[in-house]
C-alpha cells in the first residue's frame, strides 16, 4: 500500500498512543511473515551533537571538502521507532536517516493499518527478508594476525611480483602509481557485496590483517556481524582491488584499508537489497570511508510489479540511486559496476549505475574491445554511461580456497578501477569526488569521443597522475608523456586554442628521409589530453591559433 499524501502532524503523545491502541486492536497476536516494507516519516528532530552521529574521520572529510551537515544527517526520531516496535506485528529492521524512514517487518494485511499513524506519510512493499536473522548489534570487527613477514612493498616491483594480476593492472596504468609509492595507503574503501567467504584465510589478505587493513562492517541481510561464511562474490571483488600476495597476485590498490558490508541477498531479488545498500552507505559515511565500491545493480525483481523501466534511469528514482547520490554529497567517491546485461533484453545499465555523480565501470577484454555482456548506457538524462572501462573478460581474482582464477563481469572491472582511484586519491588528497571523477574521465583513452558502450574509455591512472601534476604546475606549454613505445599522450597547453599536426618519419627506398602526415586536429580545447596510438616513430609539432610553432617542453 502506498500513500504519498502529507498528513497533518499532531504532537501530543496521548493522541499517538490512542492510535497505537486502535492499530494493535486490528491484530492482537504476532503473525509469522517474511514481508518487508519501507515507511517514510514526516519529520525529524533538529537538535543533535555531530560527534555523536559521525566519527572524527567522517567530520574531517566533511571539513576537508567544506561540506556542511544538513537534515539528512539528523537521526530518525527514536520516538517513532519505539512506537512501531511496540506493535505486536511489526519489527523495525533498521532506520534510514538520509531518507528519514525505516525498513520494517510486518504482513501485507496488517501494514495497511499503519496508515492511521500520523507520523507515517508513505508505506511501500520492498520484498522479503530472512526470518532467521540473528539481529546482532553492529560490532566493527578487525581481524588481527601476527606474521613474521608482513611488509607490503609496491615500489620497484616487476612483472613476476604481480604475476597473475600484472596485465589488468598494467592496462589501467596503475603500476606507474605503485612505483611512485601511491598504493592506496591510508585510504579507506568500503566494499558492498553478497558475502566474503574465507577472506580472512586466503593468502591475499593475510598481510592486511597483520597491518590492520581489513575490517568487518555489517551484514544487512542477516543483521549480524558474520560476513565470511556465505557468498564468494565479495571475496573475488575485494581481491581485484586489495589483495597482496607477492609473486602471485597484487591488487590495484593493495594498501587501502577495506571495510566489508554484505548488502545483497543472493537467494532473492527485491528492493530491500537497495535499502540494505543505503543503510550500509550511511554506516560507511559515519565511519569516515573515502570510497565505496559496489559490484551490484538492480532493475528487475522476483515480484515483477516492482520492476524498473529504462525511463527511470535518471539517477533520482530508485532507492539505491538516491542513496548513492547522497553518499557522494557527503564527500565519498562511489564506484558501481555497469552490469552484465549488454546482450540481454534489458541491455542497459542498472541502478545505481545511472547516477551521474557515480563512477560507473564497464568491461573490456585484454585487447581493449568492449565485452559483449557489458551493460550499455546512457542514463535517461543522456549523461555518459558507463564512465570508464577496465578488464572484465578474463580478469584474475581470488577464490575462497586461496587460488586465483579468471572470471568475467563488470563486477571485476569495477574494483580494479576502485583500487586505482584509491591510489589517485592518496596522491591528490585535496581533490573532491567530482574532481577525481572528472580527472579520470578526462584522461581515459576515449575522452574526446565518449559513447554509450565504453564511455570515456579505458581508465588510465598513469595519465591521470601525470596530467594532474601538469595542471598543478600551471604550465602554459604543451607536454608530451610517452607511456609506452606505441603510444604518445599529449597534454595541451593553456592557449585559447591550438592546432595539432603529427606525422611519422619514413625513408623512401631506404635512403631519402621524408615525413608522412598521420593526422591533424584543429581548435583543440586547452587543458585536455590527446592520445596518438599505434605509431612507433612519431614526431609531434604544435601550432597555436595564429600558426606560430610552439615548443614542446
Amino acid at each position: 500500500m502506498e500513500s504519498s499524501t502529507q498528513k497533518p502532524y499532531y504532537k501530543p503523545i496521548g493522541s499517538i498512543l490512542f492510535v497505537l491502541l486502535i492499530v494493535n486492536s486490528h491484530l492482537s497476536f504476532s503473525q509469522n511473515t517474511n514481508d518487508a516494507f519501507y515507511v517514510q516519516f514526516l519529520d525529524k528532530d533538529t537538535s543533535y551533537i555531530p560527534e555523536e552521529i559521525l566519527s572524527k574521520k567522517a567530520l574531517n572529510r566533511r571539513n576537508k571538502y567544506q561540506i556542511s551537515l544538513n537534515s539528512t544527517d539528523y537521526p530518525v526520531k527514536k520516538e517513532y521507532l519505539s512506537i512501531l516496535n511496540q506493535l505486536d506485528s511489526v519489527n523495525v529492521r533498521y532506520s534510514l536517516k538520509w531518507s528519514n524512514g525505516a525498513v520494517i517487518e510486518s504482513s501485507k494485511s496488517f501494514v495497511m493499518s499503519l496508515d492511521s499513524l500520523p507520523f507515517i506519510t508513505e508505506i511501500k512493499y520492498v520484498g522479503t527478508f530472512n526470518p532467521n536473522s540473528k539481529r546482532e548489534s553492529i560490532e566493527f570487527h578487525q581481524p588481527i594476525l601476527k606474521l613474521k613477514v608482513s611488509s607490503m612493498e609496491t615500489v620497484r616491483l616487476n612483472e613476476e611480483d604481480y604475476e597473475k594480476s600484472y596485465q589488468q593492472n598494467k592496462q589501467i596504468g596503475v603500476l606507474h602509481l605503485h612505483n611512485k609509492g601511491f598504493n592506496g595507503n591510508n585510504i579507506s574503501v568500503a566494499v558492498f557485496d553478497a558475502g566474503f567467504k574465507n577472506i580472512t584465510k586466503i593468502p591475499g589478505f593475510l598481510r592486511h590483517q597483520a597491518n590492520e587493513k581489513l575490517r568487518y562492517g555489517y551484514d544487512l541481510v542477516n543483521l549480524d556481524n558474520s560476513l565470511s561464511d556465505f557468498d564468494t562474490h565479495g571475496t573475488a571483488c575485494a581481491s581485484a582491488l586489495g589483495a597482496y600476495d607477492r609473486g602471485k597476485f597484487i591488487g590495484s590498490g593493495p594498501l587501502a584499508k577495506l571495510t566489508l558490508f554484505k548488502t545483497e541477498n543472493g537467494k532473492s531479488e527485491y528492493p530491500i537489497e537497495e535499502l540494505n545498500w543505503c543503510k550500509a552507505a550511511e554506516i560507511a559515511d559515519s565511519l569516515g570511508v573515502d570510497i565505496i565500491t559496489s559490484s551490484l545493480g538492480y532493475n528487475q525483481f522476483d515480484d515483477q510489479n516492482l520492476n524498473y523501466t529504462h525511463s527511470q534511469l535518471d539517477g533520482n528514482t530508485s532507492y539505491i540511486s538516491i542513496g548513492a547520490k547522497t553518499a557522494v554529497s557527503k564527500g565519498i567517491i562511489v564506484l558501481n559496476s555497469a552490469g552484465n546485461q549488454g546482450n540481454s533484453k534489458w541491455q542497459k545499465i542498472g541502478f545505481p549505475a545511472d547516477v551521474e555523480e557515480v563512477l560507473t565501470v564497464g568491461a573490456i577484454n585484454k585487447n581493449g574491445s568492449p565485452a559483449h555482456f557489458s551493460s550499455r548506457g546512457n542514463n535517461a538524462n543522456q549523461s555518459i554511461k558507463p564512465d570508464v572501462v577496465a578488464l572484465g573478460v578474463g580478469a584474475t581474482v581470488a577464490s575462497p580456497s586461496g587460488f586465483y582464477y579468471q572470471g568475467n563481469g563488470t563486477s571485476f572491472s569495477t574494483p580494479i578501477v576502485a583500487g586505482g582511484v584509491a591510489c589517485l586519491l592518496q596522491a591528490f588528497p585535496q581533490l573532491s569526488p567530482k574532481e577525481i571523477n572528472d580527472l579520470i574521465r578526462q584522461t581515459a583513452d576515449n575522452n574526446t569521443t565518449p559513447d554509450s558502450v565504453i564511455g570515456y574509455g579505458v581508465a588510465r591512472f598513469d595519465i591521470a597522475f601525470e596530467y594532474q601534476n601538469y595542471l598543478d604546475k600551471k604550465t602554459v606549454r604543451p607536454h608530451v608523456f610517452y607511456s609506452n613505445p606505441k603510444e604518445v599522450v599529449i597534454f595541451s597547453g593553456a592557449a585559447e586554442s591550438m592546432d595539432l599536426l603529427y606525422y611519422v618519419n619514413r625513408k623512401f627506398l631506404g635512403f631519402w628521409k621524408y615525413r608522412k602526415k598521420v593526422s591533424s586536429k584543429k581548435g583543440i580545447t586547452p587543458s585536455t589530453v590527446h592520445y596518438i596510438k599505434n605509431s612507433l616513430n612519431i614526431k609531434v609539432k604544435f601550432y597555436d591559433k595564429e600558426g606560430s610553432s610552439l615548443k614542446v617542453k
